[in-house]
């Protein structure tokens, strides 16, 4: 009984309720190219309390990664910090791959929008 009694006074000072559910919310994808053609998906979420931004990025290769937003100076930057970032800046993108040697490439693809077509 003590240990409810905790947990419901955590979550009333957090200001949560035993039955609030952390919803996750996805935009439209969006479409990119690179100059050599490659294209990548993303898609812009959150969590439903506004606690976390991020993309969904799906690779050429098909490989998708989910990234936080970080911090940036200008634009908006995902990256995990260990692997890949995704910047957005002006209308393009510019994805930065951590090669095998941990060193980071950046700019390793510059991407233009381009439309989805059936």
């Amino acid at each position: 009984m003590r240990s409810i009694l905790v947990i419901l006074c955590i979550l009333a000072a957090c200001g949560c309720t035993a039955n609030q559910r952390l919803g996750v919310n996805l935009d439209q994808p969006t479409y990119w190219r690179s100059p050599n053609g490659e294209r990548f998906v993303a898609r812009h979420g959150w969590l439903s309390d506004d606690s976390l931004s991020f993309v969904k990025v799906t690779m050429p290769d098909g490989r998708q990664w989910t990234l936080p937003q970080a911090a940036s100076a200008s634009g908006v930057r995902y990256t995990d910090e260990h692997t890949l970032v995704w910047w957005e800046h002006q209308g393009t993108v510019r994805v930065d791959v951590r090669r095998d040697d941990g060193e980071w490439e950046e700019g390793r693809w510059e991407l233009r929008p381009y439309p989805q077509i059936n």
